[in-house]
C-alpha cells in the first residue's frame, strides 16, 4: 500500500548544518573502489538511509524510531479515533504528529496532523483537526514519527559522536588518542552480546553497554541518562549499525572486480577502462547488480531482526553449580586441557601471554598472515587476550556474563565459542575457575642469587613461565622501602624491582632548595637533576646501609 510517507523523513536538528563556517555533517564511505562504483554504493545507501541531518527511516529495518504505532479501529469519526496501539515508545502526547503509513492515503501536500490528547485507558486517540481524507478501520498510523530516531541522533551527537564518529565509524576526533579505540558499528558486529553464536546483538545488549560502559577501556557509564535518552540512542546506533553494513555488503560486493586495485590488474591484463565501466554500466541497467544487493541486504535485515527474537538469547539450560574446591578444579583442568586449549591465548596463569600472543596470526578476513606476530580483531586492531587474574572483564563480572563469552565467544575476536564442545557443568566449572582467578592465593617467592648482586637478592625478574608462583601471577604491587646511609644529606636508592643494581646518590638538599627557591621553574629543574634520581626503590638495601621501615607505598605493576 503507498503511503503519505514512504520513507519517512527526519530533520534531526538544524543547528548542526547551520551556522558561521560550518559545514553538513556527512556520513563516512569506505574508500577503495573506482569513483563510477563509489558514487553508485553512496547513491544506494543515501536513497535508504539518507543523510545525517536528514535521516530517512527505511521502514524495513527492526527498529523502533517512532513514538508510538497503532490501528485505527471502528467507530472513528473526524477528529476522534478509536486505536489499537502496538508499540509504544514514547509517551503519545499532545502536539505530536500523526502519520499514515498504511491504509489511507492522505494528499500530498496536505497540512500535518497533529495530537491534542490521548486516553490511554479508552484507546482514545483526539486530533486538533480532523485529516483531509477520513480515516477508515484498519489504517496503520505512527505517532511521532521518527521522533526516537531524531531524539538519539541528538544524543549520540553530544555523548558518543566524539569517539563513535559521525557515521560511527569509529572515527571521532578524539578516537586517535584511545586504545583501545572505540568500535566502529558499520559492519554490524558488537562483541559483547547475549545472543547465541554468530548472531547480531540484541538491543538490550547495546543500552547494558551504554548504562555499565566497559572496564578497563574508555567507553564511561551513562546511568545519569534517563531511560528514555538511552533507549534513543540505542535506536541510533542500531541504525548506524544497519546503515554501515549494507554500505559494507555494497563494498564487498564490488571491490573483487571494480576496487582500484582489481581494475589496474585488469588493465594490465589488456582490458581499458571504459570497457570495464561500460560493462559495470550494463550490469546496473540489466539489473543483476542490483538483485545481488538486495539479496545481501535482505539477509542483513534477516539477521538483525533474528537477534531481537527472544528465542536468540543465551539461557542457560541448568543453574549455576556451586564454586566449591571440586568445581574449581574441573574448571582449571578444562583450561588447561588441550581440547580448548585456553591456554594458548591467556597462557598457562591465566595472565594473558599465551603463545598467540607472539605468534604470526592470519586475518580472518583475507586469510593472509598479518604483518607483526600476535592477535588482531575484525577490525585490524592488534588485541591482548584478558589477564584473568586482574577481575576485570569487559562485557560484564557476573556469571551469567562469563557464561555467555564461553557460549558464544567474543564476536569479532579470535575468542571462540565453545557451547557445542561443553556440557552444562563443564562450562559452569569454567565459569567458577575464572571468577576464582582473581582471588587465588598467591605462593610465595623464593629469591636466588644473582651474579651481579653481592648480598644474594635478586632484582626483580621471574622464576619461570607460565609457572603458579610466577612473579606475574603475584599481587601486581610490591612495597616499597627506604634506606637512610649514615649522612643526611645523601639518601642512595637501588632499583632491585626494575633489574637495575646501580646506586646512585640525589643530593635532598640541593632539591628541596632549588624548589622553594625557583619553584616557578621548577619542572625545568627536575629535568635537570632527573638523570641524578631513581624514582624505583628496592626490597633490600646494599651492603652498609641502614634499612628504614616502610613507608606504605605500593607500586602498581601496569
Amino acid at each position: 500500500m503507498r503511503s503519505r510517507l514512504p520513507a519517512l523523513v527526519v530533520v534531526t536538528c538544524a543547528a548542526f548544518v547551520s551556522g558561521c563556517g560550518r559545514s553538513e555533517p556527512e556520513f563516512s564511505y569506505r574508500e577503495g573502489l573506482a569513483p563510477s562504483m563509489k558514487d553508485y554504493v553512496r547513491t544506494t545507501v543515501d536513497q535508504k538511509f539518507g543523510a545525517p541531518h536528514q535521516i530517512r527511516v527505511w521502514d524495513k529495518l527492526p527498529l523502533k524510531p517512532h513514538a508510538a504505532v497503532a490501528t485505527v479501529g471502528e467507530g472513528s469519526k473526524d477528529a476522534t479515533l478509536n486505536v489499537q496501539v502496538s508499540e509504544t515508545n514514547r509517551e503519545i502526547a499532545k502536539g505530536q504528529e500523526v502519520a499514515w503509513i498504511g491504509g489511507t492515503t492522505m494528499p500530498a501536500g496536505s497540512a500535518p496532523v497533529t495530537v491534542d490528547s490521548f486516553d490511554k485507558e479508552a484507546s482514545v486517540l483526539k486530533l486538533v483537526s480532523a485529516p483531509v481524507t477520513a480515516a477508515k478501520p484498519g489504517d496503520k498510523i505512527v505517532v511521532g514519527p521518527g521522533e526516537v530516531l531524531t531524539h538519539g541522533r541528538l544524543l549520540y551527537a553530544e555523548h558518543c559522536q566524539h569517539c563513535h564518529g559521525t557515521g560511527g565509524d569509529g572515527k571521532g576526533p578524539t578516537a586517535q588518542y584511545l586504545n583501545p579505540r572505540p568500535r566502529d558499528y558499520r559492519k554490524g558486529i558488537f562483541k559483547f552480546t547475549s545472543t547465541k553464536e554468530n548472531l547480531r546483538a540484541h538491543r538490550g545488549d547495546l543500552g547494558r553497554i551504554i548504562e555499565e560502559g566497559i572496564p578497563g577501556t574508555y567507553m564511561p557509564s551513562f546511568k545519569l541518562l534517563k531511560s528514555a535518552e538511552s533507549a534513543a540512542i540505542v535506536e541510533y546506533v542500531l541504525f548506524l549499525a544497519m546503515r554501515g553494513e549494507t554500505e559494507y555488503q555494497l563494498h564487498r560486493l564490488l571491490e573483487s572486480d571494480y576496487s582500484e586495485a582489481a581494475i589496474a590488474t585488469r588493465v594490465e591484463g589488456g582490458e581499458t577502462r571504459d570497457k570495464i565501466l561500460n560493462e559495470f554500466v550494463t550490469r546496473v541497467k540489466e539489473g543483476e547488480i542490483d538483485e545481488e544487493a538486495t539479496a545481501r541486504t535482505d539477509k542483513m535485515i534477516g539477521d538483525w531482526t533474528t537477534a531481537q527474537d527472544p528465542e536468540s538469547a543465551i539461557v542457560p539450560k541448568e543453574k549455576r553449580y556451586p564454586s566449591d574446591e571440586a568445581s574449581i578444579a574441573r574448571g582449571r583442568e578444562l583450561y588447561l586441557s588441550n581440547n580448548l586449549n585456553c591456554v594458548a591465548c591467556h597462557g598457562e596463569s591465566g595472565l594473558g601471554d599465551g603463545i598467540q600472543t607472539y605468534s604470526i596470526t592470519v586475518d580472518g578476513e583475507t586469510q593472509k598472515p598479518n604483518v607483526e606476530p600476535g592477535l588482531y580483531d575484525t577490525w585490524g586492531n592488534k588485541l591482548k587476550p584478558r589477564n584473568l587474574r586482574l577481575g576485570m572483564f569487559r562485557g560484564g563480572r557476573r556469571p551469567i556474563d562469563i557464561y555467555a563469552r564461553i557460549e558464544a565467544g567474543i564476536k569479532g575476536t579470535p575468542m571462540p565459542a565453545f557451547g557445542a564442545k561443553l556440557t552444562e557443568q563443564q562450562k559452569w566449572d569454567i565459569v567458577n575457575y575464572v571468577l576464582y582467578l582473581p582471588h587465588e592465593p598467591r605462593t610465595a617467592r623464593v629469591a636466588k642469587p644473582h651474579p651481579r648482586r653481592h648480598d644474594g637478592a635478586r632484582p626483580g625478574g621471574v622464576i619461570g613461565h607460565g609457572r603458579p608462583d610466577d612473579s606475574r601471577s603475584q599481587d601486581h604491587s610490591q612495597q616499597v622501602t627506604f634506606w637512610l646511609s649514615t649522612s643526611e644529606t645523601n639518601r642512595t636508592a637501588t632499583n632491585l624491582a626494575r633489574g637495575s643494581s646501580t646506586a646512585r646518590t640525589v643530593n635532598v638538599k640541593r632539591f628541596w632548595c632549588a624548589f622553594f627557591m625557583f619553584w616557578p621553574i621548577v619542572a625545568f629543574y627536575l629535568c635537570w637533576i632527573a638523570p641524578e634520581m631513581n624514582w624505583w626503590f628496592p626490597s633490600n638495601g646494599p651492603t652498609g646501609m641502614k634499612a628504614a621501615s616502610p613507608i606504605g607505598a605500593r607500586i602498581d605493576d601496569l
